[in-house]
């Protein structure tokens, strides 16, 4: 019974750590802006939801890396397999927020496709509006201003 178990924990942690590495590839090839290594991992079984815990109170979900790294191509990716448009990190803050910050017009239209909330904030005073703003993409401040519009805000 002993070697038993022993095998059953052995095969576990095996299979734990493989799981964990598939998602620790498709967090570097999100960060190096490898597409290719993104669309293999996802077919391979990686998460879009997983998070990257980069220390005890910074964690960053696959799609929010992807928006940090300016790359359209892999937010789609991401979002066509199920990831959280509405996830929020340590700083509550949104993939759309960062898309906002950063003027990613193009980002934060794919974003609001997908579900992401025109409405959105940190709890703190910044807004998705406020976010576009920041980033002075006249474009994308009058996006985000229609879409509050058409929600009634």
């Amino acid at each position: 019974m002993k070697k038993i178990c022993i095998l059953f924990l052995l095969l576990n942690s095996i299979f734990l750590v493989s799981a964990q590495d598939k998602n620790d590839v498709l967090y570097n090839a999100i960060i190096k802006n490898d597409k290719a290594t993104v669309e293999k991992q996802l077919a391979a079984g990686a998460n879009a939801n997983y998070v990257k815990e980069l220390s005890p109170w910074l964690r960053v979900s696959m799609l929010i890396a992807a928006v940090d790294n300016s790359n359209l191509e892999i937010v789609k990716l991401l979002l066509a397999n199920k990831a959280d448009v509405n996830y929020r990190d340590g700083f509550y803050t949104t993939a759309i927020m960062y898309a906002a910050s950063s003027g990613e017009l193009d980002i934060a239209k794919v974003l609001f496709d997908a579900g992401a909330k025109a409405n959105d904030n940190d709890g703190k005073g910044t807004s998705v509006l406020s976010s576009a703003k920041e980033s002075e993409n006249a474009e994308l401040i009058a996006l985000v201003e229609a879409k509050l519009k058409a929600a009634g805000q």
